[in-house]
């Protein structure tokens, strides 16, 4: 959502920034990134699985520090445990959503392996398959996991309470970040901007009617959802480091990867810290 209140709110043409959204699946977005037909994509859990595996794809920002997805369950379903031999639809298999989920399921005491994973492409399209009962649970990001609560869905658990994995924030590939550094800072400007505006309580009631006139959902449950994704802004675009280490670890254990990484190995936060400072002056 952020992108695109900012977009229409004036905060990517006052930085002089013509932007084009488009929606992808993580899988297909880091994909356009490493092959130039992407300049950023938010997709930072996918975006940390491509850079461990050689990809030059570097973080620049961070928007959400923690992801917001809750592990929603279908009414029956009233425990983690009540999950073994069932379906549990995920983003993808390499993405946060997966990642988070498999966090949440081993820190309930139940081996991974005995759950059936579902790769959607879609938080929407995971919501719709709960929805219809063709998944047994789901990760769903706000204000879906709100929604579907209030229609009698079970909120099993948080993903933020086992894993302090990243939510949406800016990656780029070295070779944008190279070749055109101007467009970077001007796009987290932009975006840091857009922050600061969402992050004032003064405007919240104008978030909310934002989101309503996306989904078609209660009032009160996008004012959930909003204090939910507000919870985890960062105030600057950064991510406490430690933090950023365990969400490293995490993610090599998941994958199996041995090689060790650092933060620094992850990111590019030159950028960054040159807009925080302009646009603190």
């Amino acid at each position: 959502m952020p992108l695109f209140f900012g977009k229409d709110k004036g905060f990517f043409t006052g930085e002089s920034v013509d932007v084009d959204l488009v929606l992808m699946s993580p899988p297909t977005a880091i994909a356009a990134l490493v092959a130039g037909e992407l300049d950023f994509s938010t997709t930072v859990g996918a975006g940390i699985s491509a850079t461990m595996r050689g990809l030059p794809i570097k973080r620049v920002l961070y928007i959400q520090q923690f992801v917001t997805f809750a592990l929603m369950a279908a009414p029956d379903i009233k425990s983690v445990r009540d999950l073994v031999g069932k379906s549990v639809g995920a983003v993808a298999l390499t993405d946060a959503t997966a990642i988070a989920a498999r966090e949440i399921i081993k820190g309930n005491g139940v081996d991974p392996a005995v759950v059936n994973f579902f790769y959607t492409q879609s938080t929407e399209s995971s919501r719709t398959a709960l929805m219809s009962k063709k998944l047994a649970a789901a990760m769903l990001p706000p204000p879906f996991a709100e929604e579907t609560q209030v229609r009698g869905f079970n909120r099993l658990a948080d993903a933020r309470d086992y894993a302090p994995l990243s939510g949406i924030g800016l990656l780029a590939s070295s070779e944008t970040l190279k070749k055109n550094p101007t467009k970077a800072l001007s796009v987290i400007r932009a975006v840091l901007r857009t922050m600061a505006y969402m992050r004032e309580p003064k405007n919240h009631g104008e978030l909310v009617n934002y989101i309503l006139r996306i989904h078609k959902i209660d009032s009160g449950v996008a004012a959930e959802a909003l204090a939910t994704v507000m919870a985890v802004y960062s105030k600057d675009g950064t991510k406490p480091r430690d933090a950023v280490q365990k969400e490293i670890d995490i993610y090599r254990e998941a994958l199996k990867i041995t090689k060790p990484f650092t933060p620094e190995e992850l990111e590019d936060m030159s950028q960054q810290r040159r807009a925080y400072e302009s646009l603190n002056r």
